[in-house]
């Protein structure tokens, strides 16, 4: 299993680096631009989306190693200046979620949210993604 995990790291570092590169190489290619613009971030969010769902339904060890992995990735996304919202528990901002279901869930109070599906992402108060949310329904 720690093989996986470091040879997973690897991979990451791998990956982040040729983001960085892209991201840079965008950033020179819109400069004096006017439309060129924001890069897309969907991809990243959309992979840290299902990192989140499979660290749900993994063993212990694997969830770990994946909730991991994304907090690398939130901590790139926040130096680039993004913060990425997944609010489980919480009731949801109409301003920056969608319910898309409901589900029960007794742990959580009602109207909560009981499961992202896809996290709202910001720079700073400028929401640049809307989220998907699951919330708790617990009476039928």
């Amino acid at each position: 299993m720690g093989l996986h995990v470091e040879d997973l790291e690897r991979k990451l570092e791998g990956g982040l680096a040729e983001l960085r590169g892209s991201l840079s190489s965008l950033r020179g290619a819109t400069l004096g631009n006017s439309s060129g613009g924001e890069p897309r971030w969907d991809e990243l969010l959309d992979a840290m989306d299902l990192l989140e769902e499979a660290s749900r339904v993994a063993d212990a060890g694997l969830a770990s190693g994946l909730m991991g992995v994304v907090a690398r990735l939130e901590r790139f996304l926040a130096h680039s200046g993004l913060t990425r919202l997944a609010p489980i528990g919480h009731v949801p901002d109409g301003r920056l979620f969608r319910i898309v279901g409901t589900q029960p869930h007794p742990s959580f109070a009602e109207g909560a949210i009981a499961r992202v599906v896809r996290a709202a992402a910001l720079r700073g108060d400028h929401r640049i993604r809307e989220g998907e949310v699951i919330i708790v329904r617990n009476t039928p």
